[in-house]
């Protein structure tokens, strides 16, 4: 392998399985990506794609690069944040990763304070569901991780945001809307909005309608909770998400936000952190910040 360069082409192809995604990323030409990928190849001895039509999978000496490829980017970005610290002990990189509605609801204000404490700090915020946010915290890829702490995981302590309450996200003018309460009979036969099947709140949604004894037959996915909101208000099915997150429609009425029927669900969200890792300051500061942002403005909304 000549530089690092190759090994950023060849991870860009690898995550998007696409010559032309990767030159668009990288802003190369698509001809420059497969000789550097060819050239990679040559070097390695091995095939690292297989090239169907349009089609690229990656070959087993392609995974197996892949995943010792994301060790060297994590070892890459430890060593430059690192480095500046030493430097600048007030510089740095901070890596958050948070799903897209604690980016929504929760980072800003955390991020705003952030700047003005911290403001030679380089900031990096990954969208990811609480599985994809622990799985990168565990490989060293984030620092910190807002999470839905479902089931704990030994080697990640937990900073305590707040709990919440899932319950049914209605149009006012569905049946359970009009009636101001859900008919748990009827839960097998309603389209549910919910949000991603690889989010930890999906899978609570999952265990709910097994205890309530009900079938889970027909939903639609979104990464979004505005736009499954919005498919809600057009009557295009009913969703499960804390009230906090519908607050603004609950009071202009758009909304109706209804208790699940039987024992609730609740959700503990937390900023997760390696557990044997020491925090910076900077890195204390930021789950703090989170901790007050989320006691006056969530907390406020549920």
């Amino acid at each position: 392998m000549e530089d690092v360069h190759q090994f950023r082409v060849f991870a860009a192809v690898a995550e998007h399985l696409s010559f032309t995604r990767a030159a668009e990323v990288l802003f190369m030409t698509q001809s420059g990506v497969s000789h550097q990928i060819a050239r990679l190849e040559k070097g390695l001895g091995v095939e690292l794609f297989t090239r169907e039509g349009r089609t690229v999978a990656l070959t087993r000496a392609g995974r197996a690069l892949r995943e010792h490829a994301q060790r060297v980017f994590v070892a890459m970005d430890n060593a430059v944040a690192a480095t500046r610290q030493a430097a600048d002990p007030d510089s740095g990189l901070l890596r958050i990763g948070a799903s897209i509605t604690a980016c929504q609801y929760i980072v800003p204000e955390a991020l705003r304070e952030f700047r003005e404490s911290f403001p030679s700090y380089s900031l990096r915020i990954t969208p990811g569901d609480g599985p994809a946010v622990t799985q990168a915290l565990l490989e060293g890829a984030l620092d910190l991780g807002i999470v839905v702490r479902h089931q704990r995981q030994p080697k990640l302590a937990y900073h305590e945001l707040f709990e919440d309450e899932l319950g049914f996200l209605v149009s006012p003018l569905h049946p359970w809307g009009r009636a101001g309460k859900v008919e748990r009979r009827e839960l097998s036969g309603q389209r549910m909005i919910l949000y991603n099947r690889q989010s930890t709140t999906f899978r609570l949604v999952e265990q709910y309608f097994v205890r309530a004894r009900a079938e889970l037959r027909d939903w639609i996915e979104l990464g979004s909770i505005e736009a499954i909101k919005e498919l809600v208000k057009l009557g295009l099915g009913v969703s499960v998400a804390g009230r906090w997150t519908a607050q603004a429609e609950i009071e202009d009425g758009s909304l109706v936000w209804l208790r699940l029927p039987g024992r609730s669900v609740r959700r503990t969200w937390a900023v997760a952190v390696q557990a044997a890792r020491t925090l910076s300051l900077a890195e204390q500061t930021f789950i703090g910040l989170c901790q007050s942002a989320c006691s006056l403005k969530i907390k406020s909304r549920r």
